[in-house]
């Protein structure tokens, strides 16, 4: 006896149960699938290990930058650290994940009917006839899950020289002692970040043309770097029958999406009311920017 073949219908359904397990139903890993089973505490440190080596680099090439001030008391010139020890960085690390399920079926019955003879002058003529009726129905999810992280360094503290225990030595990250080799599907990772190059950059233009009021000393200035990767995909397969179509609107009949989004913060000033007002204006914005991004993800379906 012959083993029947699965038809299209089944495969479908099967395609459809397994996936509505995952997408829009669970909360969402900020791992990929292709990362190991610690994939998500691998990304989170090794961004985090990425973020403040970069700006001990940051700080020390900004510390080349000949930076000159005038005692006005004596009329000499001296030089002196463009980013004071007692400075900080603000940081702000926020990774986002969306994901989404929606299934969109409809389907159309028509009944024909008899065909009908309109009799005119010139001659008869036959026009079809038949009943339609049309229903379809929405079903859709979002998952959205959210994970931040707000170090602060002052600059005295990445100023110092790197020990042997460092966690920017390569040989020092805790998973490669430990013989795994540690995802980097992070953006925030693998992309060059570009912070040593703005340091040195927005330093050298605050010192040159700083607030009314501040002296010698520079102004807060501040960084955001955000990454948004959207993968999506969907499926829809038709059935027309004589008497009834299945699925044949404009929207798929099975969609997911998952929507990444890692943002990044940094302020660097002095331990004042203003530098924190820069920041919290900063975090809002990226709130804001996060709810926005759930919604387009939710209704964009």
């Amino acid at each position: 006896m012959k083993r029947r073949r699965p038809t299209v219908a089944r495969l479908v359904v099967v395609f459809m149960s397994s996936t509505l397990m995952g997408c829009g139903l669970r909360v969402p890993d900020i791992k990929e699938i292709w990362d190991g089973p610690r994939g998500t505490e691998q990304i989170e440190f090794e961004i985090k290990k990425r973020v403040y080596c970069d700006l001990r680099d940051a700080v020390a090439t900004a510390e080349q930058i000949p930076y000159v001030v005038e005692d006005r008391a004596t009329g000499r010139f001296s030089r002196v650290q463009i980013i004071p020890d007692d400075w900080g960085a603000q940081i702000s690390l926020l990774l986002q994940v969306d994901e989404s399920i929606a299934i969109n079926p409809s389907v159309a019955i028509t009944e024909p009917w008899q065909n009908a003879i309109l009799h005119f002058s010139s001659g008869n003529i036959t026009s079809p006839q038949s009943l339609s009726l049309s229903a379809g129905a929405t079903l859709s999810s979002t998952a959205t899950r959210i994970d931040k992280f707000d170090p602060y360094y002052t600059i005295a503290f990445l100023r110092r020289p790197a020990t042997k225990d460092s966690p920017c030595i390569p040989e020092n990250d805790p998973f490669v002692k430990n013989n795994e080799t540690p995802a980097k599907s992070s953006p925030l990772i693998e992309s060059e970040l570009g912070i040593t190059k703005w340091l040195t950059e927005a330093m050298f233009t605050q010192s040159l043309l700083h607030s009314e009021g501040s002296g010698s000393s520079p102004d807060t200035v501040s960084l955001e770097i955000k990454f948004i990767i959207v993968s999506n995909g969907n499926i829809s397969p038709t059935w027309k029958l004589v008497r009834v179509t299945a699925n044949n609107g404009s929207a798929p009949l099975f969609a997911t999406g998952r929507t990444r989004t890692h943002d990044l913060i940094i302020t660097i000033g002095p331990s004042n009311q203003k530098t924190l007002n820069t920041h919290l204006a900063s975090q809002i914005g990226q709130a804001v920017s996060s709810g926005n991004q759930s919604l387009l993800q939710q209704f964009g379906q």
